[in-house]
């Protein structure tokens, strides 16, 4: 996912704008409006800066970023569950970022930006891979919240 790390990173506004673009029919306006804010910026530079370190890491740097990874986002999966968000547009949202990826690996092929199309479908089946963990841990981190809210 070397190279279309550096290319997100390049196009980070035109991602925040495709993103902003696909949640307009999956998210509800209160959590929209949330990921809208420069919460959604900062939520997305952190995601483009964590596919460019775990493209950019040695191999056994590897386990520690992605611990590091899916330990922000589970905590953050339970901030938004104590707000009252639901898991829905949690997980809504996450899924409209990745949707966002692709429309701007697309823009980038238009451009002629793009590596060769295998070498795009590799790193891109990463990218995939790299939000199939996210979706976990926003589940593991809102389940977290909501099961312990259920003890108290």
């Amino acid at each position: 996912m070397k190279q279309l790390s550096l290319i997100f990173r390049d196009r980070r506004d035109q991602l925040f704008l495709r993103w902003q673009e696909a949640m307009k029919s999956t998210v509800t306006d209160d959590y929209r409006e949330v990921l809208e804010s420069p919460i959604g910026l900062r939520i997305v530079g952190g995601l483009v800066e964590e596919t460019v370190n775990l493209s950019q890491a040695e191999p056994y740097e590897v386990a520690a970023i992605w611990k590091r990874v899916e330990q922000v986002t589970s905590e953050e999966a339970g901030r938004r569950a104590r707000l009252g968000f639901e898991l829905d547009d949690v997980l809504a949202g996450l899924q409209a970022l990745r949707l966002a990826m692709w429309r701007v690996v697309i823009d980038a092929q238009v451009t002629g930006d793009l590596p060769s199309a295998g070498e795009t479908m590799d790193e891109m089946s990463q990218v995939d891979e790299f939000f199939d963990r996210l979706v976990r841990a926003e589940v593991r981190g809102y389940l977290a919240y909501t099961m312990a809210d259920d003890e108290d």
